[in-house]
């Protein structure tokens, strides 16, 4: 089996808080790093902010949550799948709470991703799990949140743009409900539950849509391939995870060895409705349409029927 070398999902917690220790010249010892993350805690503003759910999603990862190192191959083929030939039902997640670590010679965009943060949790359980994140570091208040009532998946990542991520370390994420993940599979439209992100950049919303992209082709593979996934470090990471026998415990992914045609348990027979799709490759921005923005131009698609074999795991659609 191949090895390979990974990245691995660094903590946005110490990066914020050893940015914030920078700028004021404090010294890097535990105990002052403790203090000043208090500290930080006490400002509702930051709590609201996507830097502060970020912070609370980690702290929960760190309790209960799993390293997923999915196998080189395997990892390398997710980014091949065609998302619109799967059904939008045909997607699971196994864990609350993971960090998601890619071999170091896949890009997304063309950059290298540090791994990705990946919540998917009921989100009436959010307000709480608020809390008791802010009550374990001396803030009472709780949080107000928008638009929870059904399960979420959060996807997070470092910003693969940042020039001084030591200075001014930021995130990009994205959240979605399961209908905005049936959207997303059928339309890679990106779309963000919760009110509270900003808008992305292109060069930035094309990263983070191409991680969500893989997330989502991994939980169709995992639909698909239930036993595909185990407890343990696997044998395929060369190097060790950053933060060594204290961090949370790992979860691999291999590619399933009883059927190697694994495109079988990502397509199903189905019919799509007509729907718009977006523009992106440079090449329908020439000529009279040269002074157009990359991703500003959709086309209607008309509908059509897709036919496959006996599908995995996967629900067929009767002709």
């Amino acid at each position: 089996m191949r090895q390979s070398t990974y990245r691995h999902y660094p903590s946005f917690t110490r990066r914020y808080v050893r940015s914030a220790m920078k700028m004021m010249g404090l010294p890097k010892k535990p105990r002052v790093e403790a203090e000043v993350f208090a500290s930080m805690l006490q400002d509702q503003e930051l709590a609201l902010s996507i830097n502060g759910e970020v912070l609370m999603l980690e702290w929960h990862h760190a309790r209960e949550g799993r390293v997923v190192v999915p196998e080189p191959t395997l990892s390398q083929w997710l980014q091949t799948v065609k998302l619109s030939q799967v059904q939008g039902d045909a997607w699971s997640w196994p864990w609350e709470f993971c960090t998601l670590s890619f071999p170091t010679s896949q890009t997304f965009h063309g950059h290298p991703v540090d791994g990705a943060l990946i919540t998917w949790v009921d989100s009436t359980t959010l307000p709480g799990r608020y809390e008791s994140f802010l009550g374990a570091h001396g803030n009472p208040n709780g949080v107000d949140m928008l638009g929870i009532g059904e399960p979420w998946l959060m996807v997070a990542i470092h910003n693969p743009l940042d020039t001084k991520p030591s200075v001014n370390p930021t995130m990009l994420r994205g959240a979605f409900s399961p209908q905005q993940i049936s959207d997303f599979i059928n339309r890679e439209a990106i779309e963000h539950a919760g009110g509270r992100a900003a808008p992305l950049a292109d060069e930035e919303g094309m990263i983070l849509r191409e991680v969500v992209r893989y997330v989502l082709s991994l939980g169709m593979y995992l639909s698909a391939y239930p036993e595909a996934q185990s407890s343990g470090v696997p044998t395929w990471m060369k190097n060790k995870h950053p933060e060594g026998k204290k961090g949370v415990p790992f979860a691999q992914v291999g590619v399933d060895r009883e059927d190697r045609e694994l495109s079988l348990a990502m397509t199903a027979p189905r019919s799509v409705s007509p729907y718009w799709r977006q523009l992106r490759d440079a090449r329908f921005y020439r000529g009279k349409w040269a002074d157009h923005r990359p991703g500003s131009c959709y086309v209607l698609v008309s509908g059509y029927e897709v036919g496959a074999g006996k599908t995995v795991g996967v629900e067929s659609v009767n002709p």
